[in-house]
């Protein structure tokens, strides 16, 4: 049949949502600041990269090294089947294979899952999904995308994951002005064609017309993600200081700031 059941879809969905207990080993304790994914071990890495591609065996992907959905070396995989999908059948294909691999998308409720982009890609029969950032408790998990490529008649490519538990302090040490305190004065210096300048100092005035959003960013231990042993999910202030066109992000525990991004180049 060229339509899917989606009434069968919709009950599939929802009956891993209520009952499906893989979980990426990867466990979070309760009440420790900040949450924090460990790489996992070679052996257990090999088992899951296995179970993925026996369960999935249309889809080119595979696992990083936390377990997560990701490019990987190419490999073999099966023809997809024959024919294609309306714009509702792909959506819903995806949404059934994020629950189905839930231990690996983390991915709990489908029904929150948000598309950015839906693309159809005539060359390859099929279409192109951007997931939104996951949000978690009404904050956005940053670096939380995901891309799908469907072809034909199913799932090919995954690349991205959300995490399934976070752990948010009740009480911040740094509230949005005590980490707004922790810019003042502080130097920014950039670099342009003829090598690095200084923008001038942090003041005030600035920080008064600054605007702010509680962000929860995934940290990694290494420039190169692809090297990295752990993953540090810290909450922080992201503060724009516009009038220097800049943005600081600032733990909400220790004050740190955690990261610097321009927001135009010269």
């Amino acid at each position: 049949m060229r339509c899917l059941n989606f009434l069968v879809v919709t009950a599939i969905i929802f009956g891993a949502t209520l009952t499906s207990c893989d979980k990426n080993e990867n466990s979070v304790e309760d009440g420790v600041y900040p949450t924090t994914i460990y790489r996992l071990s070679e052996e257990t890495l090999s088992r899951k990269r296995n179970e993925f591609a026996q369960r999935n065996p249309y889809v080119s992907s595979t696992l990083n090294q936390f377990g997560f959905c990701a490019l990987g070396e190419p490999r073999s995989v099966a023809a997809p089947p024959a024919g294609s999908f309306t714009e509702e059948e792909a959506i819903a294909a995806v949404k059934e294979f994020v629950v189905r691999n839930q231990e690996y998308t983390g991915v709990s409720n489908p029904y929150d899952f948000d598309f950015r982009v839906i693309q159809r890609d005539e060359l390859t029969n099929g279409w192109l999904f951007r997931a939104r950032n996951q949000i978690m408790n009404n904050i956005e998990i940053e670096y939380t995308e995901f891309i799908f490529h469907v072809r034909n008649r199913t799932v090919t490519y995954c690349h991205g994951n959300h995490f399934s538990k976070v752990y948010v302090p009740k009480k911040f040490i740094f509230d949005i002005e005590q980490a707004k305190s922790q810019l003042l004065g502080r130097e920014i210096t950039r670099w342009g064609w003829s090598g690095p300048y200084t923008v001038g100092p942090v003041t005030a005035e600035h920080l008064q017309e600054s605007s702010e959003k509680l962000i929860i960013l995934p940290l990694s231990d290494t420039v190169e993600y692809s090297d990295a042993e752990k993953i540090e999910l810290r909450v922080a202030w992201k503060i724009y200081v516009e009038a220097l066109h800049h943005i600081f992000e600032v733990d909400v525990m220790t004050g740190e700031i955690i990261r610097e991004i321009p927001t135009i180049i010269h």
